[in-house]
């Protein structure tokens, strides 16, 4: 209210300030510094130089307050005047991904496949700091497309499950040739999700029905998941050297969901156990559980029984029990 609109650095201070409030949760007054861009930015004594940015903090603003369809409508198409322009902001950025991750939520498979790739490709403009949000936003598009498709018999059925690969691989390579470790650290959930998200698409293509008296083939074949070049976790540096023994994993048996609300969904489920010296399971990390990461629960309770046993007439003194990046992948399907 004290402030000088005719002072030249007006709109900036509203658009940022506006930012401010947007991302501390302060819907409303992020609406109010929006609504005056959108209202007077042309019209100051130097207009605002970013009007397309603005109307993005004015729509995601709304959105975030009412939520309707027509608030997310105008959110999308108020980023997508903002795309058709060079440039990067963050407050565009987290409004994309504000607008697919509600698609998701929703259940609307179309629009979050074509807005989580309309995010990705604005994300790209700026690998540095936002290769993780791109990669996040391609996971979302990709697994969008296979929760729309999946029940159509069609030569292209099988794309989704190749598209998933394709970014699993992708975001491999980028942990392999990052330089930092927050790069990293960033990059490997997103690592375990999509190769969650390949088997369980792998586990329902391969496992659904043929079609009987057509050309239609719906046979997937299986592709290779790239791996990293070291694990996520440091072993430990007195043993590191050594090859885990050749051995099994004994304990409780693995149960998996009952509930109904379960039936007719795949699921794929990747949990990291630190095993001790002597074999025992001592930590459990839930790395991906997809759809939902209530599928894992039951996964993690049984893990922390087992006990890691080398196989007969292994030599323990030339491998070691002892590791940080054991992992257990378990894909199911709910009938």
């Amino acid at each position: 209210k004290t402030w000088n609109t005719a002072d030249s650095q007006t709109a900036l201070m509203a658009r940022e300030f506006g930012f401010a409030a947007f991302v501390s949760g302060r819907n409303d007054l992020a609406f109010q510094f929006g609504q005056f861009l959108v209202d007077k930015g042309a019209t100051l004594a130097t207009p605002d130089d970013q009007p397309a940015t603005s109307a993005v903090l004015h729509r995601v603003a709304g959105f975030k307050m009412k939520g309707g369809e027509s608030e997310r409508q105008a959110l999308r198409e108020a980023l997508l005047t903002r795309s058709a322009l060079p440039g990067m902001d963050m407050t565009s950025v987290l409004a994309w991904e504000v607008l697919y991750v509600a698609d998701w939520n929703a259940g609307d498979w179309t629009n979050a496949e074509t807005d989580g790739l309309a995010a990705a490709g604005f994300f790209e403009r700026q690998p540095t700091g936002l290769l993780h949000r791109q990669r996040k936003a391609e996971l979302t598009a990709a697994a969008s497309m296979f929760l729309k498709g999946r029940n159509r018999v069609t030569q292209g059925r099988n794309d989704y499950y190749h598209q998933m690969i394709d970014v699993h691989n992708a975001i491999v390579g980028d942990i392999n040739a990052a330089v930092l470790d927050g790069d990293r650290k960033l990059l490997w959930p997103l690592k375990w999700q999509t190769q969650a998200w390949s088997m369980a698409m792998w586990s329902y293509l391969s496992s659904s029905y043929e079609q009987v008296g057509s050309n239609i083939s719906t046979k997937v074949e299986q592709r290779p998941l790239l791996q990293p070049l070291r694990g996520q976790y440091p072993d430990d540096p007195a043993t590191a050297h050594l090859p885990v023994c050749d051995g099994r994993f004994e304990g409780k048996k693995l149960t998996y969901p009952s509930s109904k609300a379960f039936q007719g969904i795949v699921g794929g489920v990747i949990a990291r156990m630190e095993v001790a010296a002597d074999g025992k399971v001592a930590d459990v990390e839930l790395l991906a559980a997809v759809p939902a990461e209530s599928f894992g629960e039951s996964v993690v309770k049984t893990l922390k029984t087992w006990t890691f046993k080398p196989n007969k007439g292994v030599d323990t003194s030339t491998c070691r029990l002892n590791s940080r990046n054991r992992t257990y992948s378990v894909t199911f399907r709910m009938l």
